[in-house]
């Protein structure tokens, strides 16, 4: 696991391989031994670490209470997009794949078994995500590589009618967001 990925994939920034608690899903405990709080190509991919992907859990259930005992976020990319196991689709041992979207409010399932995800969606993905980063950083200089805690996220949620345009998109703090985006989508529903 992993080969692929660490070939298309550039580590930009290691995290330090993190003590990693019995209470992470246990697919997840290689990712995160390996590469936890790793930032890969300037911040279009990171790895959670166990602390940061529980503080990000608890976010992701208070936007969608329905993912409550079957979520743990995995990764994220540049928008702030959470990369998750769902322990309620898939095999016990090699559960299927959410993206969880802030701006948006939405729940996308990816209906292949995490065991695949960095190897082959992931690397699949990739010149999308980087033609879109490439655009971004362009209209931005100076705004790369993004902190670990940091993504580029709609200033105005399109959920909340923000507009679908470089000019609604800035640079924050990933928690911040999230933390924010959560409690609006809350008070939504």
């Amino acid at each position: 696991m992993f080969e692929e990925f660490v070939v298309a994939y550039r580590c930009t920034s290691a995290g330090s391989a993190p003590e990693v608690p019995d209470s992470v899903h246990p697919v997840l405990k290689p990712l995160f031994s390996r590469f936890g709080g790793s930032t890969f190509d300037d911040g279009l991919y990171r790895v959670h670490t166990p602390e940061s992907a529980q503080v990000i859990d608890g976010y992701v259930v208070d936007a969608f209470p329905e993912l409550a005992e079957r979520v743990a976020c995995f990764g994220f990319d540049w928008l702030g997009q959470q990369w998750a196991v769902d322990a309620g689709t898939g095999a016990a041992d090699d559960p299927h794949v959410l993206l969880l979207n802030p701006s948006t409010g939405e729940v996308s399932p990816f209906p292949v078994p995490y065991s695949r995800f960095h190897d082959s969606v992931l690397v699949d993905i990739k010149d999308l995500g980087e033609e879109q980063f490439g655009l971004w950083t362009a209209d931005n200089p100076g705004h790369v590589p993004l902190a670990f805690d940091e993504c580029v996220a709609n200033t105005i949620p399109l959920f909340a009618g923000g507009e679908d345009s470089w000019a609604n998109l800035s640079k924050q703090n990933l928690q911040v967001v999230w933390g924010t985006h959560s409690q609006i989508l809350a008070q939504l529903r």
